[in-house]
């Protein structure tokens, strides 16, 4: 087992941002170097910087960063045997589906019988917004993915690698004939006997063939458990926060100027979770009681007595001590008319 992760100097949108995560500095003492993945698991840490002009726009930086955590992978030692896990920073996979991973037999993850066309496992993550306290209950974040290291750019037969034509551009996500859901893999040669390898764009989007695994449960709809979890926009400042929204990759440019709960939807459930307003307009809905009350997995973290509440409190100060007030959300934007067709994820 081993932990990777890749740190950019740039945003998505191509602006300048400081590494918080280089050696010496207390960020990397807790990350790499203070056992937290376990004493026996090492922690890789790489910076990527890319100051040239980009083929493309948007995501293709972030597709870019990713191929980094590849690299990292290989000198870990990643064999075709293993499984590569590929998270945002703040996403990760329960501790028992991370157990039943490494202890039980998954069709998906059996060498001797994948061939790479439905090779991704993908997680329901029940969302945090902001807070512990804020749980969306009516909405699940399809990552983290994990792929069979054979199936794996990389790390598989190069026999079994698309080249950059066959991709939409360099580094980016594979073109409609080599996909199972837009074209059956229809420009794949028909005597391959495994399917193309994944690079990390594929990875993150609906490619190839892939299956969800959440846990059966009866207390949600569908039955539908979580064996993931997203903590989404944690931040220890507004001006962060905005930050955020004006240089990711679906950036709202004019977010400087807006409350928190116009810049976007989760933003605005998230206020009105955080300061008890009503959420029936939003698209989602958060838990209507306390944490501790929920039936079903938390983060092992979210245990700890009376940390879910201070974070909580933490976060109802910082809002509330924001110049821009509350009293415009997502309703009051004009990109609301469209908002559950169109609204980034």
């Amino acid at each position: 087992t081993a932990v990777a992760f890749v740190e950019s100097n740039r945003t998505q949108t191509g602006n300048p941002r400081k590494l918080r995560f280089t050696n010496g500095t207390v960020e990397h003492k807790i990350l790499v170097e203070s056992n937290l993945f376990g004493p026996e698991t090492p922690v890789l840490m790489d910076y990527f910087s890319f100051e040239g002009k980009l083929d493309g726009v948007g995501l293709v930086r972030e597709q870019m960063q990713r191929n980094s955590i590849i690299n990292l992978w290989k000198k870990a030692g990643m064999t075709q045997d293993d499984v590569g896990v590929l998270t945002d920073a703040d996403e990760t996979f329960t501790r028992d589906f991370l157990r039943a991973v490494q202890m039980c037999d998954i069709p998906q993850l059996n060498p001797e019988t994948q061939n790479c066309h439905t090779a991704k496992v993908i997680g329901a993550s029940m969302v945090f917004e902001g807070s512990p306290e804020c749980m969306t209950v009516t909405r699940k974040w399809m990552h983290p993915d994990l792929i069979l290291g054979k199936c794996i750019e990389g790390i598989g037969d190069d026999e079994f690698k698309l080249d950059d034509k066959q991709r939409q551009r360099k580094f980016a996500w594979r073109k409609k004939q080599y996909t199972h859901k837009y074209g059956n893999y229809s420009g794949w040669p028909k005597e391959k006997t495994t399917y193309p390898l994944w690079n990390p764009a594929d990875f993150r989007r609906d490619q190839g063939g892939h299956i969800i695994y959440f846990e059966n449960v009866d207390y949600l709809p569908f039955h539908m458990g979580h064996t993931g979890f997203h903590f989404h926009n944690y931040f220890e400042t507004t001006h962060k926060l905005r930050n955020k929204y004006m240089t990711y990759g679906h950036p709202v440019r004019e977010a400087a100027n807006m409350t928190v709960g116009e810049i976007h939807p989760d933003l605005d459930l998230m206020i009105d979770c955080v300061l008890r307003r009503s959420t029936r307009n939003n698209k989602h809905n958060t838990l209507s009681s306390r944490l501790e009350e929920f039936e079903g997995r938390i983060p092992i973290a979210y245990g700890l007595e009376g940390y879910t509440m201070a974070r909580h409190l933490e976060l109802k100060n910082i809002l509330m001590d924001d110049e821009k007030g509350h009293d415009k959300s997502w309703h009051d934007n004009p990109k609301s008319k469209d908002w559950y067709e169109k609204i980034p994820n």
